[in-house]
């Protein structure tokens, strides 16, 4: 059984904590990037938007089975197209639990692999660090309610000892290690929170968040990890993540309990690093995005 992975990026493909990467690795594919035109293997797993958008250009090639993977949120920008055409052209879907509502074809749930480089995790024992990355979406920078977020952390850190760290323009190894040394992640609070631009999807479908690759990230690194988002849809492929999951109305209460209880907190950063290291790491999510090929993928 041969594999070709279709991935952006693929330049970086050194890099070994890039998703496709490894994901090549641990199914002993070949990845290639969204350049290229000519893929010799019999099975195909596209990775994002942009390699759906290079498979138009190639689909003349025969491939014994075709799925994709969406992990990002910029697949709710184009959500009607994407369903539309991989029906059409009979591609597998494998997609992050929080794009549910925008799919209305057959799918199976799918977290990213994701690895962190090898790091000593060390926490301080004077004071909660709290760390968020906001990251910006042409110039916006509130599309993770990280305003919000600001000020509710503000408002606690007049009562509890905080030390608060904005992860914005580090490189991904500054990033890492800055997460390293917090206490609790926030990854993003959008599920009702009427400050947040849902614009930017161009349909009338809200998102209402979900657990991204920075939240995982801070799952491996032993922080606590809370972010607005529904109850994902996962069973019967893999349980839910163990994370707070909040959202605008209660994330103060949510997040003060994680600050002051301690007890509460490491329990949680317990299971969420058990559950990252079996669910995100390559050999659990290369099984669980193959099912298409040995036949066993089912809808939710």
């Amino acid at each position: 059984m041969s594999i070709a992975i279709l991935a952006a990026h693929t330049e970086d493909n050194k890099n070994k904590y890039f998703a496709a990467y490894n994901l090549s690795l641990a199914l002993n594919a070949t990845l290639y990037n969204v350049n290229e035109r000519l893929i010799k293997e019999d099975n195909l797993i596209i990775i994002g938007m942009r390699g759906l958008e290079h498979y138009k250009k190639i689909r003349n090639t025969i491939f014994k089975t075709k799925a994709v993977i969406f992990s990002d949120t910029n697949f709710c920008r184009y959500y009607k197209w994407c369903n539309e055409y991989v029906s059409e052209h009979n591609i597998f879907v494998y997609a992050m639990p929080d794009l549910h509502d925008f799919l209305f074809c057959k799918y199976v749930p799918a977290y990213q692999t994701i690895t962190i480089p090898d790091i000593i995790i060390k926490k301080p024992d004077d004071r909660i660090v709290i760390c968020h990355s906001p990251g910006t979406i042409k110039g916006k920078f509130n599309y993770k309610g990280t305003n919000q977020i600001n000020e509710v952390v503000e408002k606690l850190s007049k009562k509890y000892v905080i030390e608060y760290k904005l992860l914005q323009g580090f490189s991904h190894e500054k990033c890492i290690k800055e997460k390293s040394t917090a206490h609790i992640f926030i990854d993003q609070i959008i599920k009702n929170n009427p400050f947040v631009d849902q614009n930017r999807f161009g349909n009338q479908i809200i998102y209402k968040g979900g657990l991204g690759k920075s939240g995982i990230e801070g799952m491996l690194l032993n922080c606590c990890v809370i972010t607005s988002m529904d109850h994902p849809n996962t069973e019967p492929y893999f349980p839910p993540p163990p994370i707070i999951m909040t959202d605008y109305r209660d994330f103060e209460l949510d997040l003060e309990r994680a600050v002051c209880d301690i007890n509460y907190r490491n329990k949680l950063v317990k299971k969420q690093k058990i559950w990252a290291d079996k669910y995100c790491g390559p050999e659990f999510v290369s099984m669980n995005v193959t099912r298409h090929i040995n036949g066993t993928a089912n809808t939710p």
